[in-house]
């Protein structure tokens, strides 16, 4: 597995040991192709961000491929938009991983 995000997200995916590799809006299509045809991964997930639609913009790579599957997963700009309380969801990221409530200031 690879995620393939920008370089904002791509710290967080590195700390839980994920392999990642970073692209911007304007080479992500050409970045998600190499590791396509790369036969290197079985699962490509990518950040909606880059690439809203990933199987439809790689489809003439992908032909004759059933690997890698391409799953697209929401940015990380999505999670925080506008009057969003970015305080709040790491919050509660938090306590479903642990069990209860950590106070942040």
């Amino acid at each position: 597995m690879i995620v393939l995000t920008d370089s904002d997200t791509a710290s967080g995916f590195r700390l839980a040991g994920v392999e990642v590799r970073e692209a911007t809006p304007e080479n992500a299509q050409e970045v998600l192709d190499e590791l396509i045809l790369s036969d290197a991964y079985g699962l490509v997930a990518v950040d909606e961000g880059l690439i809203a639609d990933p199987n439809r913009s790689s489809a003439r790579t992908m032909r004759g491929r059933e690997l890698p599957v391409l799953l697209t997963m929401p940015s990380l700009g999505a999670a925080f938009d506008e009057g969003a309380d970015a305080t709040d969801y790491m919050k509660q990221l938090v306590r479903s991983a642990i069990g209860f409530d950590v106070k942040l200031e």
